[in-house]
This record gives C-alpha cells, sequence and structure tokens, in this order.
C-alpha cells in the first residue's frame, strides 16, 4: 500500500520528540508538510525540521501552550501563513504532571493534568475543524492504554484524562460524519518515551514488558504506520475507533 501526503499539511502537538516525532518524520517522508508544535522542546523541535527538510518536505516549528487559547489560535495563524492550510491535525501533547492517588493529588495537579491531555485536545480541535477540508480531513488523538485500565491508583488523573480523550474521539466522528472528516484515536501502550525514561524505575519497568505477549517495549515509530493508515484515503471509513498499539498487553 503506497500512502501519499504530497499537497498536504500535517499539525502534530508535540511534534518534536518522541511519538510526536516519529509521526513527523513519517508524513514527511510520505510527502507531507508538517508543522511541528512544541511548548518547550525547541532545540528537539528545530532538529525534527532539519530532518523533514533533508526528505524534501517543508517543516516548520511553531511554539504554543496548547492548554491556552490564544496560543493555539496562533498555532494554526502560523500554519495559514505559511502553508495556507491543514489536511491533518494529530493531538499528541500530554503527559503525566504528578503521580498521586486521589487522596494525595493536589487539585492542583488534577487540573493541570486534565488541561495537558484532554482540554488541550478539544482546543486545538477547535481551531482546526473549521479549517478541515470537506471530504478528506483527518484528527488523530493519541490517547492511552490507561484511559481503559485507569492507570492504577498513582495515574489516575492521566488515566481519567485519557479515558475523555476516547470519548471526545467518538462525539467529534458523530459530529464531523457529514462532512466526510474522519476522528479516530491511538491508544499507545508501553512505548519508549520520556514518560517511561524520566519517570518509571528501571525494575518496575522490566516487570511491564513482562506483562506484554510481545515480549518488548514498543518504540516510537511502531505508532507512525498507523497514524499515515488513519490519516489515508485508504483509511477513509474508519472512524471513531481507537486503534490499541500495545503488543498485547490489553486485547479489547
Amino acid at each position: 500500500m503506497k500512502i501519499d501526503f504530497q499537497d498536504r499539511v500535517v499539525v502534530i502537538t508535540g511534534g518534536g520528540t518522541g511519538i510526536g516525532r516519529a509521526m513527523s518524520l513519517a508524513f514527511a517522508g510520505s510527502g507531507a508538510d508538517v508543522v511541528v508544535n512544541y511548548s518547550r522542546s525547541r532545540t528537539e523541535a528545530e532538529g525534527t525540521v532539519a530532518e523533514i527538510e533533508k526528505v524534501g518536505a517543508r517543516g516548520l516549528a511553531v511554539k504554543a501552550d496548547v492548554t491556552d487559547w490564544e496560543q493555539v489560535q496562533a498555532l494554526f495563524h502560523a500554519t495559514d501563513a505559511t502553508f495556507g492550510r491543514v489536511d491533518v491535525l494529530i493531538n499528541n501533547a500530554g503527559g503525566v504532571v504528578a503521580k498521586a492517588t486521589a487522596q494525595a493529588m493536589s487539585p492542583e495537579d488534577f487540573t493541570a493534568t486534565i488541561h495537558l491531555n484532554l482540554t488541550s485536545v478539544f482546543l486545538c480541535c477547535k481551531a482546526a475543524i473549521p479549517r478541515l477540508p470537506d471530504g478528506h480531513g483527518r484528527i488523530i488523538n493519541i490517547s492511552s492504554i490507561s484511559g481503559h485500565t485507569g492507570g492504577g491508583p498513582p495515574g489516575f488523573a492521566y488515566g481519567a484524562a485519557k479515558a475523555g480523550v476516547i470519548t471526545m474521539t467518538r462525539a467529534l466522528a458523530q459530529d464531523l460524519g457529514p462532512r466526510g472528516i474522519t476522528v479516530n484515536g491511538i491508544a499507545p501502550g508501553v512505548i519508549d518515551t520520556r514518560i517511561h525514561q524520566l519517570g518509571t524505575p528501571r525494575d518496575e519497568y522490566r516487570k511491564l514488558i513482562q506483562r506484554i505477549p510481545l515480549q518488548r517495549d514498543g518504540k516510537p515509530q511502531d505508532l507512525a504506520g498507523t497514524a499515515l493508515l488513519l490519516a489515508s484515503a485508504e483509511g477513509g471509513f474508519i472512524t471513531g475507533e481507537t486503534i490499541h498499539v500495545n503488543g498485547g498487553m490489553l486485547m479489547v
């Protein structure tokens, strides 16, 4: 299957590191122009744009806190000014603000977790929807296995936010279906990214891998093919779904 994104513009939040970087490079390799959003990782985002340009695509790094509506609007205005269109939005930005049980977590950390992982998806969709073309516009929301499992007591806020992303994906799919715009999610399992590299002790990480039937962790590149399919014409009859990429750790 040959997937061609020539003359398509893809906006990827958190696009300079980890899963976002892998997707940025995969879309560029298929001919798309890519807007690499970042909040703090400027060096990584600019490095990703340099890699995009090496394969002959156009890239643009744009700083924006996607939990802030004014900055989200600025992100899409910058996209308009450079490329004049948006065909695909990938809501990848997110993360664990704090690990704590419900009793121990502060209200501020809970709110910040919801904003980073759920409110940001709403804001970026709100900005993108008027710009997406009827017939082939695409939204892809990155959820998590935690959205189904709850994430365990210390990760309940993150799990709750990611479950919200799954439900929002279904609602948006129904809303935008008449325009021919698909909305889908990808729920990664244990992926070798900074969340685990910085936040999960090595012995605990090894125990997680033991629970995976494929007996390995996922790499950011393992998510890229799924995103390409969902954004392509070949995936045009898939909508409202969340595809699990977790090595068999959770089968639904």
